[in-house]
């Protein structure tokens, strides 16, 4: 009987395991098909209240476009019979100005001065894109909504859709965190390894020096984990680049700079994916992904970049006031032995037996070792203003007992 019940018990811990994973996937899942419909949606409602004004803009441009050429080339047919005359070049030069000023409209407004065709900016694989530059705050510029309804819906989709937006990359960055993580964990070793040979971390010594701290806190996994997202990055970067110099008409450089600045949500608009057309909706939807998982693994490296330093700003200022605790209690007891007049205070402690609590030799040794490990790997600038020298004063009093006097420099 007993047997019986802990096998159902057991069962239906793994079930309840079971469906708590099926509710995480589904969570993520909902998440992600939440904002795919949502900018799905958004697109269509871009493409309906903008496609009109921009299908009426560019008809009539066109029309201009030819009615202007026909009347420049009647001048020109006109006047040729007033030979080399001053009214000739005049009207030759006034249509020709007009005409002008309408092609630089009609080419502003997409149309083309050659064939006089145009294409739409607002069909619905652009719609699509001009939404998920919305979402994702980048923001191109190379085209926006014009009317006072797309204007209005752009406000109430952006204000909804952003914070959605960032839910998604927030998840999708916390995904890609648990494999850099996972990642690390079972290389790490290797990665100093590698580290080592290429002499960007010193060797790591057989005992004492900051390597016997723990690991959370030592500098040179931060220096090793800081670098190796950079290192992450540019690879990521490279890869984009790659593929836009195979999809677009761009160099290696022009592609690597559209990645990063669209990585990094600048957004600048003088290089944009050419999606316009029915027979670019593949393409755009890899653009679409690319971004969007770009913008979750910088937005995640840059985050781990930031968590570093700031370890390693913690760290060397927990240095710093251990530093300055023992030189303070250096201080004191060297002021003591002064003015009691009691000679070396040392031998005074020693000789009548008095145990403060806690030996400041090996901490003393401890703390040199990490301020030196701090300065040679160049970001010890911040114990430029330590004078190291004062503990020189207790240096061969090896079993002397002290406590320490902790005082926070933050």
């Amino acid at each position: 009987m007993a047997s019986i019940l802990q096998n159902v018990f057991s069962r239906a811990l793994y079930t309840i395991k079971d469906n708590q994973q099926i509710k995480s996937l589904a969570s993520h899942a909902s998440l992600y098909m939440g904002i795919v419909i949502y900018t799905a949606i958004g697109a269509k409602v871009f493409q309906l209240l903008e496609l009109p004004s921009e299908t009426g803009r560019l008809e009539t441009y066109q029309a201009l476009l030819v009615t202007k050429r026909v009347i420049f080339l009647e001048s020109i047919y006109n006047s040729s019979a007033e030979g080399n005359s001053a009214e000739y070049y005049q009207g030759v030069d006034t249509a020709l100005s007009e005409y002008e000023v309408v092609c630089s409209q009609a080419v502003g407004a997409g149309v083309d001065i050659v064939t006089k065709e145009f294409s739409y900016n607002w069909d619905y694989i652009q719609s699509c894109f001009f939404a998920l530059t919305i979402l994702t705050t980048i923001g191109y510029g190379n085209f926006a909504v014009e009317t006072f309804g797309g204007r209005l819906f752009c406000l109430l989709f952006g204000i909804i859709g952003i914070p959605f937006m960032l839910s998604v990359l927030a998840d999708v960055g916390g995904i890609f965190a648990g494999i850099l993580q996972l990642a690390w964990g079972n290389n790490k070793d290797r990665i100093r390894l590698i580290a080592e040979k290429l002499h960007i971390i010193s060797p790591r010594p057989e005992k004492g020096g900051l390597d016997d701290m723990p690991e959370t806190i030592s500098l040179e996994k931060n220096l090793l984990m800081i670098l190796g997202g950079l290192l992450a990055i540019i690879l990521f970067f490279g890869f984009g680049a790659f593929l836009f110099t195979i999809w677009e008409d761009w160099s290696f450089f022009d592609a690597f700079y559209f990645c990063f600045v669209t990585m990094t949500t600048i957004g600048f608009g003088d290089m944009t994916p050419s999606i316009s057309g029915e027979d670019k909706s593949v393409y755009m939807l890899l653009c679409t992904v690319y971004i969007l998982v770009g913008l979750a693994f910088t937005s995640t490296i840059i985050e781990l970049v930031r968590r570093q330093y700031a370890e390693s700003w913690k760290k060397m200022q927990e240095l710093r006031a251990q530093i300055q605790a023992q030189l303070k209690l250096a201080d004191t007891l060297k002021k003591i032995s002064e003015t009691a007049g009691i000679g070396d205070i040392f031998q005074f402690i020693e000789k009548n037996n008095v145990d403060l609590g806690v030996s400041i030799a090996g901490d003393l040794e401890e703390l040199k070792n990490n301020l030196d490990k701090f300065k040679k790997s160049g970001m010890g600038d911040e114990f430029d203003d330590v004078d190291i020298k004062t503990l020189d004063w207790v240096e061969d009093n090896k079993k002397v007992k002290a406590f320490f006097i902790y005082e926070s420099s933050l």
